[in-house]
Protein backbone atom coordinates (compact mmCIF):
# COMPACT_ATOMS: atom_id res chain seq x y z
CA UNK A 1 0.00 0.00 0.00
CA UNK A 2 2.90 1.96 0.64
CA UNK A 3 4.29 2.31 -2.74
CA UNK A 4 0.75 2.79 -4.33
CA UNK A 5 0.47 5.72 -2.29
CA UNK A 6 3.71 7.11 -3.21
CA UNK A 7 3.10 6.16 -6.56
CA UNK A 8 0.33 8.46 -6.56
CA UNK A 9 2.05 11.09 -4.98
CA UNK A 10 4.62 11.26 -7.55
CA UNK A 11 1.85 12.22 -10.66
CA UNK A 12 1.02 15.15 -10.05
CA UNK A 13 4.90 16.26 -9.81
CA UNK A 14 5.87 14.65 -13.03
CA UNK A 15 2.75 16.17 -14.82
CA UNK A 16 4.15 19.60 -13.98
CA UNK A 17 7.93 18.32 -14.71
CA UNK A 18 6.52 17.46 -18.09
CA UNK A 19 4.39 20.45 -18.49
CA UNK A 20 7.08 22.80 -17.75
CA UNK A 21 9.20 21.23 -20.50
CA UNK A 22 6.16 21.88 -22.82
CA UNK A 23 6.12 25.06 -22.26
CA UNK A 24 9.17 26.04 -22.75
CA UNK A 25 9.32 24.49 -25.92
CA UNK A 26 6.16 26.66 -26.89
CA UNK A 27 8.43 30.11 -25.69
CA UNK A 28 11.38 29.19 -28.11
CA UNK A 29 9.11 28.29 -30.66
CA UNK A 30 6.81 31.51 -30.23
CA UNK A 31 10.03 33.67 -29.51
CA UNK A 32 11.74 32.57 -33.47
CA UNK A 33 13.51 29.85 -32.31
CA UNK A 34 13.14 26.98 -35.07
CA UNK A 35 15.08 24.61 -32.86
CA UNK A 36 14.99 23.11 -29.76
CA UNK A 37 15.20 25.40 -26.50
CA UNK A 38 18.12 23.40 -25.56
CA UNK A 39 19.23 24.14 -29.09
CA UNK A 40 20.58 28.06 -28.84
CA UNK A 41 23.79 27.62 -30.24
CA UNK A 42 23.00 29.97 -33.47
CA UNK A 43 21.78 32.97 -31.90
CA UNK A 44 24.32 35.51 -31.11
CA UNK A 45 23.94 37.56 -27.70
CA UNK A 46 23.20 41.13 -28.25
CA UNK A 47 24.21 41.30 -32.26
CA UNK A 48 21.79 40.95 -35.65
CA UNK A 49 22.81 41.29 -39.54
CA UNK A 50 21.18 43.87 -41.58
CA UNK A 51 21.62 43.28 -45.17
CA UNK A 52 20.80 46.66 -47.34
CA UNK A 53 19.63 46.00 -51.14
CA UNK A 54 19.77 49.37 -52.45
CA UNK A 55 17.77 49.32 -55.83
CA UNK A 56 17.92 52.57 -56.47
CA UNK A 57 20.44 53.90 -58.95
CA UNK A 58 22.10 56.63 -56.35
CA UNK A 59 24.35 55.68 -53.84
CA UNK A 60 22.73 55.88 -50.44
CA UNK A 61 24.39 56.95 -47.18
CA UNK A 62 22.27 54.62 -44.18
CA UNK A 63 22.08 56.21 -40.65
CA UNK A 64 20.58 53.84 -37.59
CA UNK A 65 18.41 55.25 -35.17
CA UNK A 66 18.07 53.54 -31.90
CA UNK A 67 16.21 55.19 -28.58
CA UNK A 68 15.90 58.55 -30.56
CA UNK A 69 20.02 58.05 -31.37
CA UNK A 70 21.79 58.66 -34.91
CA UNK A 71 24.35 56.44 -35.87
CA UNK A 72 25.78 55.93 -39.27
CA UNK A 73 26.04 52.84 -40.53
CA UNK A 74 27.88 53.77 -43.80
CA UNK A 75 27.37 53.78 -48.00
CA UNK A 76 25.64 51.61 -50.66
CA UNK A 77 26.56 52.11 -53.55
CA UNK A 78 23.96 52.59 -56.52
CA UNK A 79 22.41 48.76 -57.24
CA UNK A 80 24.23 47.02 -54.99
CA UNK A 81 23.69 45.16 -51.62
CA UNK A 82 25.83 45.26 -48.46
CA UNK A 83 25.63 43.33 -45.48
CA UNK A 84 26.62 44.47 -41.65
CA UNK A 85 26.91 42.70 -38.71
CA UNK A 86 25.59 45.16 -35.50
CA UNK A 87 25.41 45.27 -31.59
CA UNK A 88 21.33 44.72 -30.90
CA UNK A 89 21.12 48.86 -28.85
CA UNK A 90 16.82 48.32 -28.61
CA UNK A 91 13.85 46.40 -29.73
CA UNK A 92 12.63 49.40 -31.88
CA UNK A 93 15.36 50.36 -35.00
CA UNK A 94 14.45 52.98 -37.64
CA UNK A 95 16.33 53.24 -40.76
CA UNK A 96 17.34 56.63 -42.36
CA UNK A 97 18.87 56.67 -46.38
CA UNK A 98 20.50 60.20 -47.59
CA UNK A 99 20.84 60.09 -51.43
CA UNK A 100 24.24 61.59 -51.81
CA UNK A 101 22.56 62.88 -55.12
CA UNK A 102 20.08 64.89 -52.62
CA UNK A 103 16.74 63.56 -51.23
CA UNK A 104 16.01 60.83 -48.56
CA UNK A 105 13.69 59.00 -46.32
CA UNK A 106 13.63 57.38 -43.11
CA UNK A 107 11.81 54.37 -42.74
CA UNK A 108 8.82 53.01 -40.65
CA UNK A 109 10.07 51.40 -37.13
CA UNK A 110 10.98 47.96 -36.94
CA UNK A 111 11.36 45.50 -34.37
CA UNK A 112 14.74 43.97 -33.82
CA UNK A 113 15.98 41.41 -31.16
CA UNK A 114 19.33 39.58 -31.31
CA UNK A 115 20.02 37.14 -33.69
CA UNK A 116 17.86 38.33 -36.09
CA UNK A 117 18.39 38.54 -39.94
CA UNK A 118 17.17 41.79 -41.54
CA UNK A 119 17.04 42.61 -45.04
CA UNK A 120 16.17 46.19 -46.09
CA UNK A 121 15.10 47.34 -49.67
CA UNK A 122 15.53 50.56 -50.78
CA UNK A 123 13.27 51.06 -53.52
CA UNK A 124 14.59 51.82 -57.56
CA UNK A 125 12.00 54.80 -57.18
CA UNK A 126 13.34 56.50 -53.89
CA UNK A 127 13.79 59.84 -53.55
Amino acid sequence: MKDRAKARGMGPILFALVGTLLLAGCAGVLNGNDGSVWDRGDIRDDEFSLQINNQSFNEARIYLHWNGDRRRLGSVGGNQSRSFDLDWSARTLRIEVDFLAGGGFISDPVTVNPGDDLEFRIPAHAR
